[in-house]
């Protein structure tokens, strides 16, 4: 859509759910979750709505997905190790890594880069508790 809302273009149509979209830095691309599949993941898809592409393919649930400033990283929370973790991928889906290893009892997501993309912030949740933390861009705590 426009800056005043109007003009606003269908992206995705979908009898279930499409949600967290984020553009790529350049633009040109569109991140989103989805439950198309049956479980929520990271799709990628040009940012008029074509070429779809499912990036994560697992039976756990991953959402979330944040490009690195430079666009070539993908960051996104899954519960595929049993609990919330924040994971890191190249922009077309491979090299799938997990960065955060949470202690028993808590959990870690909703991953966000800084500007120079040298660092993570994200949630840490730790029993009642919800805190901001942050990361190298590599998982290695500062």
């Amino acid at each position: 859509m426009n800056a005043k809302g109007g003009d606003q273009t269908r992206l995705t149509k979908n009898s279930l759910e499409d949600r967290n979209p984020v553009w790529s830095p350049d633009a040109r691309k569109v991140a989103f979750t989805s439950n198309r599949n049956g479980n929520f993941e990271i799709y990628l898809m040009n940012a008029n709505g074509g070429e779809r592409k499912r990036l994560t393919k697992t039976r756990a649930d991953e959402s979330s997905p944040t490009w690195s400033p430079d666009g070539t990283e993908i960051a996104f929370h899954s519960d595929r190790s049993g609990k919330f973790e924040v994971y890191v991928m190249k922009a077309n889906g491979k090299g799938q890594r997990r960065l955060t290893h949470s202690p028993s009892g808590e959990q870690a997501g909703f991953p966000a880069w800084s500007p120079n993309g040298n660092r993570i912030a994200f949630t840490s949740v730790r029993g009642q508790h919800l805190d901001i933390s942050v990361m190298s861009d590599d998982g290695t705590r500062l």
